[in-house]
């Protein structure tokens, strides 16, 4: 019973998808015949161009994508380089750039040269993701600085004043508000620091202090490495001060460090420096500057007396503004322009997220080609001569049904006015249609013969060579019984067993030969495969 209902249900399951068949073929037989109507009638044009403008159109997205994804994962390889971290720690500083183009009016490529600016500083993967990145990419907002810029002045600040991955943020508030609140770009700060940082490091002034002094000589229109180059000086003069100059300094009280030898406070050396020359007149001072601190220092040195302790103080207080570059950088980017610089970081993250990775389909496409051409590379060159005809004579043959495809709507409309004139124009047309029906015909006979001929004619011309070595070489072995050249390589171990089985054939006296012969044809007709074995006769002769 169970075996009858099987049987039952499915022969009805079969009738059903029959019937199902059946009606998919009228259906697409109507649609093939709608079909044709309308491309008689020419409204298939116009859906075809649109079809065109659609497809360029996904094309050039795709490419975009593609190119978008090239370019981050290109970059993400330079961060692994930088860093050599882990994959899951790739992964992370990964993710960390993509949601940076989301969020930030900064692309992921570009968050990702932030990146690894700052690992080749030394800023560890945690305090990339735990305030580096983002940083870094304030700075860059808020000075209108490339992300990588912005994140290598970061990064020289960490270097040479010894901070900690976890300060660039601060750095960036240091930079952005004395840039911000000075004359001067952060771009501008960031040569100035570059000059003077590490000098002012070693002689024990802090980041605070330095950015501070050097906001206060932006104020004064002293930006830019000028700046910095004169901040350096200026510490150096007053390090290691000899002969005239020292005797000067011990006379008015000046120095640079206290009684313990540490360096004095920035703010507090320009207090004493005010204190100690405001006494004396301007061509003494004058005179005084230019002795301890030279022609190059003097023009800082000179602001210091300026601005006092409580100038300089007041710098370095407004420069350690926390939270300014975050601020500042909201503020820059809250317009139009903001709006579609955002857009644009958002699509193309999606476009990365769809197109990249080390498992995308693309990578996977161009992978799939590269072992492609490597494969047709390694063919014997007749084969590869063969398909570049192929190829060729394949592009003309399909310009040609292209050509064949248009003028058939042409012939159709020639054939309707013809049949428009009368009786005689309907055989006029219907000859018409016989002959395009026949040509066209004809023409598909004629490229595949040329297609069929060119290979075949390419591939013998290329073995004509062989083909006659084989036949010398066989020519000779029936003359001397000598096997040798083509003939020995390509028939070799065949001919051995010719020649055996010749001289077993030749025994026809031998009635133990006439019983082995008769046992290998029983064998043979009763036990398949037995007459490829190499002895037998049968494949030798088939191979010959």
């Amino acid at each position: 019973m169970a075996l009858r209902t099987v049987g039952v249900k499915l022969t009805a399951e079969v009738s059903g998808y029959m019937a199902g068949l059946r009606q998919a073929g009228v259906a697409t037989r109507g649609l093939t015949a709608e079909m044709d109507k309308a491309a008689k009638a020419g409204r298939l044009d116009q859906v075809a161009d649109q079809a065109a403008l659609m497809g360029a159109g996904f094309l050039g997205a795709a490419a975009l994508a593609g190119k978008f994804a090239m370019d981050f994962e290109k970059q993400m390889s330079a961060v692994r380089a930088a860093t050599k971290a882990s994959t899951g720690d790739m992964e992370r500083l990964r993710e960390a750039a993509l949601q940076a183009g989301k969020d930030t009016s900064f692309s992921a490529t570009e968050a990702a040269q932030g990146i690894e600016e700052l690992a080749k500083a030394g800023v560890s993967t945690t305090a990339i993701l735990t305030g580096g990145l983002r940083g870094a990419l304030d700075l860059a907002a808020a000075g209108g600085l490339e992300v990588a810029e912005a994140a290598e002045i970061a990064a020289s600040a960490l270097t040479q004043f010894k901070l900690r991955g976890s300060d660039v943020p601060h750095v960036a508030d240091l930079l952005a508000a004395a840039a911000g609140k000075a004359q001067g770009s952060v771009h501008d700060m960031g040569m100035a620091l570059n000059q003077a940082g590490l000098v002012a490091a070693q002689t024990g002034l802090s980041i605070e202090e330095t950015t501070g002094g050097l906001a206060a000589f932006a104020s004064a229109g002293l930006t830019g490495s000028d700046a910095g180059t004169s901040f350096k000086q200026m510490l150096l003069m007053l390090q290691a001060p000899s002969g005239s100059t020292k005797v000067l300094m011990d006379e008015l009280g000046i120095s640079l460090y206290d009684a313990s030898g540490n360096a004095k406070g920035l703010a507090q050396f320009a207090g004493e420096l005010r204190a100690k020359m405001s006494s004396l007149t301007p061509e003494v001072r004058a005179n005084a500057m230019a002795t301890i601190f030279g022609a190059d220092a003097v023009r800082g040195a000179s602001i210091l007396y300026e601005q006092g302790a409580d100038g300089i103080q007041s710098w370095i207080d407004k420069t350690n503004d926390a939270g300014y570059a975050a601020e500042t950088a909201a503020m820059r980017t809250d317009n139009l322009a903001g709006d579609l610089e955002r857009l644009r970081g958002s699509l193309e993250t999606l476009a990365i997220e769809s197109a990249s990775g080390p498992n995308s389909g693309l990578r996977v496409l161009v992978q799939t080609l590269d072992s492609l051409v490597g494969e047709l590379s390694d063919l014997p060159p007749a084969v590869g001569s063969s398909l570049t005809v192929m190829a060729a004579l394949g592009g003309a043959t399909t310009l040609l049904g292209a050509g064949w495809v248009k003028t058939r709507r042409a012939n159709a409309e020639f054939r309707e006015e013809l049949a428009a004139t009368g009786p005689a124009g309907t055989r006029a047309a219907r000859g018409l249609e016989a002959t395009t029906k026949w040509a066209g015909r004809a023409a598909i006979a004629f490229a595949a013969l040329q297609v069929a001929g060119a290979v075949v004619n390419k591939m013998v011309g290329d073995l004509n060579p062989q083909v006659d070595a084989l036949s010398k070489g066989l020519e000779s072995w029936g003359k001397s019984g000598q096997l040798a050249g083509e003939a020995a390589r390509v028939l070799g171990g065949d001919m051995a067993d010719l020649n055996v089985g010749l001289k077993f054939l030749a025994d026809t006296d031998n009635d133990r030969r006439k019983f082995a012969r008769w046992g290998q044809d029983l064998l043979e007709g009763l036990v398949p495969g037995l007459d490829s074995t190499n002895t037998s006769l049968t494949r030798t002769r088939e191979r010959v």
